[in-house]
């Protein structure tokens, strides 16, 4: 004669609620890790499509067009002048700022990251000035510091990222969503306005902001995967939520 046993009380079920938020946070932290990283891969191959196509002196057929557009817009140039310095200066500070709050916060791992990203940005941005060599547009200020050259735009290139770094570290430390989808929005408006400041102030073609924007886009995916470990030790950082099935209760 066999006896079955008792079914122990919330055994199963206990078992399937912890281990389920479990699998479901997992799956979700793969799938922005898989979004991240087709990020980086898509805006730097973009970024280097173009690169190779403008060294090779491809006539981009927007070029001229908009930039005639652009330079109806310029009144007295004052507005795009404010626009296009504040990517220029104020992004030395913050971008430094933003490296000694991470590193002073315990974020180390990310302060470090963050200043060789901006570091390899910018040199980038230079190196692969001088290396394509473009001129800049017809009639430009002959005094504009810097680099004379014209691809890409630095402006727009250290103001995507810099500013797409801080919304990704606020994500990170529990901002309300809202409030990281509203300045995620913002980010995206100003390095726009930046390359189109660039561009009426005839200081860039418009295909310049564009590789800009598509190099900008794919330096915050690769800096997203190479922080990425500390979404893996805080859950609830990545989105997971809930209570880690070793801290669950076990009944007995």
């Amino acid at each position: 004669m066999t006896i079955d046993a008792p079914p122990v009380p919330g055994g199963t079920a206990s078992g399937s609620a912890t281990t389920e938020p479990a699998s479901t946070a997992s799956g979700r932290v793969d799938a922005t890790a898989i979004a991240w990283a087709l990020l980086a891969v898509l805006g730097l191959a973009g970024f280097v499509v173009m690169t190779v196509l403008t060294f090779n002196h491809f006539a981009w057929p927007f070029d001229q067009p908009l930039l005639a557009q652009a330079r109806q817009w310029v009144g007295d140039g004052t507005i795009w002048r404010v626009i296009s310095e504040s990517a220029n200066y104020p992004l030395i500070v913050i971008g430094v700022g933003l490296v000694v709050v991470l590193f002073v916060t315990g974020h180390r791992r990310e302060a470090v990251v963050t200043a060789l990203v901006l570091i390899a940005v910018t040199a980038g941005s230079e190196g692969v000035k001088q290396l394509v060599a473009r001129p800049r547009p017809e009639g430009t200020d002959p005094n504009i510091p810097g680099v004379v050259y014209s691809y890409p735009s630095g402006h727009v290139l250290e103001a995507l990222t810099i500013f797409g770094i801080i919304v990704i570290e606020l994500a990170r430390h529990g901002a309300p969503r809202l409030l990281v989808a509203v300045l995620a929005i913002v980010v995206v408006v100003d390095a726009l306005l930046v390359g189109l400041s660039r561009v009426v102030l005839n200081a860039h073609y418009p295909s310049d902001a564009l590789a800009s924007l598509l190099a900008g886009a794919g330096v915050l995916g690769v800096y997203v995967l190479l922080t990425r470990r500390r979404d893996h030790e805080h859950p609830e950082a990545a989105g997971g939520g809930g209570t880690p099935a070793s801290a669950s209760p076990n009944p007995t």
